[in-house]
């Protein structure tokens, strides 16, 4: 075989030898084209997909926030959270010439939820997730005082009253009292079975998503209360620059049976997000995010008619396939009705 043959055979196996999407076959590309970016989903980690975990809200469906991105065909992703919160808050109003108080709430939560993900074609996305829970009177009392010391957070006069307690009362519309009927302890929550369908991933412009759930009433012990309930939401995000993005969402909840517990609960209920991710790092996601809802309970004289909680923490890839998250929720608007302190953890493993 000559050399000038050789050299041909050796060249064109070369140009036949397939190339990984994206690579120029030599730098700079000749042709002057930049290579494509990769779809936002791998670079973004998403929003804390944490529910409300409120005393009164704790039986019933929340909408989460949730990214967008679909996750892809053939792959599994099995996600285990924990919630440890406090709940206190209270309102008082001036009835026949003297303050009364319309509802007080002091408490304490905590779950423990499975949940796993499947991506299936088309950009389709089914997951089913089970919650542990349990309310009771709890030990985070002081640390919390400690916290809003030091913080300077409003406290709503939290060291005023009895620590470490479980203790639900209030005042119907016709200023009769409410008997609430839930027990101290743990049991399982509803079983959430749920599908989204998403847009194509993007780095620029946004990317869209319908999302639509169903719980089941499955749960047990102090939990075994509730009807079939529905939740639906539709998402979106969009990249910011090279190193950020910005999540929405807005949807509702509706329940088959707005009685538990001795409360009558609102429905349809409004529910949104606004969440902003940051990545300082190459593993490392920042996250500052905003849940909102509508009124939660109908019957309770005084109750608030819009909730507002800040979560912020951050979620990091530690090994390939797996992500650790951390974080923290505090109640904006108003306090006596949202969780006043909250712990976030989570581990995620993605096959």
């Amino acid at each position: 075989m000559s050399s000038l043959t050789a050299a041909f055979l050796i060249l064109l196996a070369f140009q036949s030898t397939p190339r990984p999407a994206g690579v120029c076959p030599r730098p700079p590309c000749a042709t002057g084209e930049l290579p494509p970016a990769p779809p936002a989903s791998r670079l973004r980690r998403g929003p804390f997909e944490s529910r409300d975990e409120f005393l009164l809200a704790q039986p019933q469906l929340t909408l989460p926030a949730v990214s967008p991105d679909a996750l892809p065909r053939g792959q599994t992703r099995v996600r285990f959270a924990g919630d440890w919160g406090n709940d206190f808050g209270y309102k008082t109003g001036r009835i026949e010439r003297a303050n009364r108080v319309l509802f007080f709430v002091d408490g304490e939560h905590r779950s423990a939820a499975l949940q796993v993900d499947h991506g299936l074609p088309a950009r389709w996305t089914v997951y089913a997730r089970l919650p542990v829970l349990w309310r009771g009177g709890g030990v985070l009392d002081g640390l919390i005082d400690t916290w809003h010391r030091i913080t300077g957070l409003p406290d709503n006069n939290r060291p005023k009253f009895p620590r470490d307690q479980l203790q639900v009362t209030g005042l119907d519309p016709a200023l009769r009292p409410i008997h609430w009927t839930a027990a101290q302890g743990s049991g399982l929550g509803g079983l959430e079975l749920g599908t989204r369908w998403s847009s194509p991933s993007r780095t620029a412009g946004w990317t869209a998503a319908l999302d639509g759930r169903v719980q089941l009433p499955t749960g047990t012990g102090g939990f075994d209360g509730g009807g079939v309930q529905l939740g639906a939401q539709a998402l979106a995000a969009r990249t910011l620059g090279g190193a950020g993005d910005v999540y929405l969402g807005l949807g509702a909840t509706a329940v088959a049976r707005t009685a538990e517990d001795g409360l009558r609960y609102a429905s349809p209920r409004p529910q949104g997000f606004l969440a902003f991710e940051w990545r300082p790092w190459s593993a490392v996601s920042l996250l500052a995010q905003l849940n909102g809802a509508g009124r939660l309970v109908s019957d309770v004289e005084g109750f608030p008619g819009f909730h507002l909680a800040l979560r912020m923490g951050a979620r990091v890839d530690v090994a390939r396939g797996w992500r650790l998250e951390g974080g923290f929720t505090e109640g904006l608007k108003p306090v006596d009705a949202t969780t006043d302190f909250g712990i976030l953890l989570g581990l995620e493993r993605t096959f």
